[in-house]
């Protein structure tokens, strides 16, 4: 299972749940249920063909761009994409489904679905260092930045049922809004990312441990 070590963050953390409940509704749109869509998960392939439940239905193909340039892999994945977990968890009558990539690239993406619409976000941490700033004229750096989809689609193989244990199939795009990162030699840069995650996550529930923690039940 090297492969599977060296490209796969532990994927699921609270900052993207808690992201994804901070969406402001005009960041919300509809999904599109698209079941002769070709959704296949190339990234089994990665893993041998080792038939295990976590691999089987929580993976995905994570494609990331950095300011319009594919970010590559390491060397031993020959492919264009990052082999990823992806988790999902029913919070009430939402869904949150979350993948993210090694702390090498510090990305990771929160999508929530409820009724027939869906939004996202982005978080971004590198080792948990102050390197990130919403603006430019910032004066004080980030460990960690969230940021929102100027453009996003999902495609699903299915409409969900909202229930435990069911599998949502799909494919999300988006790019999110400019941020920038310290560059100790010359300033600072802007990053733009782009993703396409093609994606099969199998639904858990045991979110009353979150709705605790977080004091939150609203959408």
């Amino acid at each position: 299972m090297r492969i599977f070590r060296a490209a796969v963050l532990p994927v699921v953390c609270l900052s993207f749940v808690l992201s994804a409940q901070a969406q402001t509704p005009d960041a919300w749109k509809s999904y599109r249920v698209l079941p002769g869509y070709p959704y296949s998960v190339n990234s089994k392939k990665l893993f041998h063909n080792k038939k295990k439940a976590g691999l089987e239905n929580n993976i995905a193909d994570f494609y990331l761009y950095r300011n319009g340039v594919l970010v590559k892999p390491p060397r031993n994945i020959r492919n264009d994409f990052f082999p990823a977990g992806c988790l999902c968890f029913k919070y009430d009558d939402t869904l949150l489904l979350n993948s993210g990539l090694g702390s090498a690239v510090g990305v990771g993406v929160g999508i929530k679905i409820y009724g027939q619409k869906f939004t996202s976000s982005l978080h971004a941490n590198t080792k948990n260092q102050p390197v990130y700033k919403q603006s430019k004229l910032d004066t004080i750096y980030l460990e960690s930045i969230l940021a929102k989809p100027e453009t996003q689609s999902l495609r699903l193989y299915r409409s969900p049922s909202f229930t435990a244990d069911e599998v949502i199939i799909g494919e999300y795009r988006a790019t999110y809004k400019k941020f920038y990162k310290k560059n100790d030699h010359d300033g600072d840069d802007p990053y733009v990312y782009t993703v396409r995650i093609i994606f099969k996550c199998r639904v858990t529930g045991g979110m009353d441990s979150l709705k605790t923690l977080t004091g939150r039940t609203n959408k």
